[in-house]
């Protein structure tokens, strides 16, 4: 499904900043920071269409590329979770002073730090055309 926005700038790499307004959908899900403030939304695009500021435009987003980000972003960070909880539970049972709960958690959380910080640096490599957001062609502003 496409979305509709407005051109705010143009960047290198025929990249576009677009401003669009939050559909009630998200609004509701509260699944980050985003859906708990302002109404409108900037997102980086390709500039597929040839758009210039003031343009309308529909967005999309390949449909395997946003369940391909959904995986490296979700699951990517349970999975490390859930072996830093199995590395902790067994590195807690090694000493017999210490609760093997407590350590489980603090290492689940740190192997789920470490997992985001190799996704961060991963970034360049998965900004293809198959996760960024394109600006697919020109639009009218309609509500």
């Amino acid at each position: 499904m496409a979305e509709k926005g407005i051109v705010i700038g143009l960047k290198e790499n025929n990249l576009a900043v677009i401003k669009m307004t939050r559909q009630e959908a998200c609004a509701k899900c509260k699944a980050c920071l985003a859906g708990m403030s302002e109404k409108d939304m900037f997102v980086e695009a390709e500039n597929a269409c040839g758009a210039q500021v003031d343009d309308w435009v529909e967005i999309e987003l390949a449909p395997d590329g946003f369940i391909h980000a959904v995986l490296i972003m979700y699951g990517i960070p349970f999975l490390a979770f859930m072996a830093g909880i199995g590395v902790g539970y067994a590195l807690g049972g090694m000493q017999a002073f210490v609760n093997r709960e407590i350590v489980s958690c603090a290492v689940g959380l740190l192997f789920t730090f470490a997992a985001f910080m190799w996704i961060r640096s991963q970034e360049k490599r998965w900004s293809t055309k198959k996760y960024r957001p394109v600006a697919a062609r020109l639009a009218t502003h309609e509500n």
